[in-house]
């Protein structure tokens, strides 16, 4: 079942480690260059937005890599006046919305039946990255895979 009317497109995955920069693909190991389009967002209970983001992309892969500390970030500046109680809550990026269509959204916004139209699901979501920890170890045995650091924008408030 897709979101978006559009075509699927793009591979998709998060990168949950805040100091670790995507500089070449986890799954072919090419370099990786940029690429600035708007992602959709699905943050629970009913908000959808589109965040124009730069991720980084494999074209071999066709995969797009966004810091998940990042998107946070900016969810959170966005949410934090108006909706502060939506802060912390569940997300999704979902997929992507044309670029005309988020432009004509900033001037005039859109409801989800204006947006999906102009909106395409990813082809493949993967859900976080995982890195194995560095340094030196016995031969045969594998590094530990890296726990990733738990948000510290991203959080329920108590009031």
């Amino acid at each position: 079942m897709h979101f978006g009317k559009m075509p699927p497109q793009y591979n998709f995955v998060l990168n949950p480690y805040p100091d670790m920069r995507v500089s070449s693909c986890p799954f072919c190991g090419q370099k990786t260059g940029q690429r600035k389009l708007p992602l959709l967002i699905h943050i629970a209970p009913m908000h959808l937005i589109a965040l124009n983001y730069t991720c980084r992309y494999c074209q071999a892969c066709d995969l797009l890599i966004a810091h998940k500390h990042e998107i946070e970030h900016l969810l959170t500046g966005l949410f934090s006046q108006a909706h502060p109680d939506v802060v912390g809550n569940e997300y999704l990026v979902i997929g992507t919305v044309e670029k005309k269509a988020w432009r004509e959204g900033l001037q005039k916004p859109k409801s989800v039946a204006e947006m999906l139209p102009h909106a395409s699901d990813f082809a493949n979501y993967y859900k976080e990255l995982r890195a194995r920890g560095t340094g030196w170890y016995p031969v045969g045995q594998e590094p530990p895979i890296m726990e990733p650091l738990v948000s510290q924008e991203w959080v329920k408030s108590i009031r």
